[in-house]
């Protein structure tokens, strides 16, 4: 078993030998081991919500120019030959407006957008978004008392 080391000299350091302090060390070993640093903090998991893709809404059927100009002369009273050039106008003027690339905002139809566009041989295809707001559903009737 290995006794104190002895020093000689009383306490005075060897010319060649450099003290702790000198080599820029903050103090002698006192034996104590310093916990290691943690550079990263373990960070919690995210949630993870899947999202499942809507589900296409497929019509009865295709509705056509004839389909609707009856549809407005039922819904109007009006007389065929009245009501034809209107819906007429209406639709390629809405076709311009497609053309041009201009978004529409109509109050009972929504607003529609350009989304796409892609010319073909034949003509363009034009991919359109359509948002439509729901109707909310009043929380009272409305009366006479407020």
């Amino acid at each position: 078993m290995a006794g104190p080391r002895k020093t000689t000299g009383g306490g005075k350091t060897a010319p060649n030998r450099k003290t702790n302090a000198a080599r820029g060390k903050a103090g002698a070993k006192t034996g104590a081991k310093t916990p290691p640093v943690k550079l990263v903090e373990n960070t919690p998991k995210p949630d993870i919500t899947v999202v499942t893709p809507a589900e296409p809404v497929v019509a009865e059927g295709l509705v056509k120019k004839v389909a609707l100009i009856d549809s407005v002369v039922e819904a109007t009273g009006m007389k065929r030959k009245d009501v034809k050039p209107v819906v007429e106008a209406t639709l390629a003027e809405i076709g311009n407006i497609i053309g041009k690339g201009a978004d529409m905002q109509i109050p009972e139809l929504g607003k529609l957008m350009v989304h796409k566009r892609k010319e073909l041989p034949n003509g363009e295809m034009v991919m359109l978004k359509l948002r439509r707001k729901t109707v909310a559903k009043p929380l009272a009737e409305d009366d006479d008392n407020g």
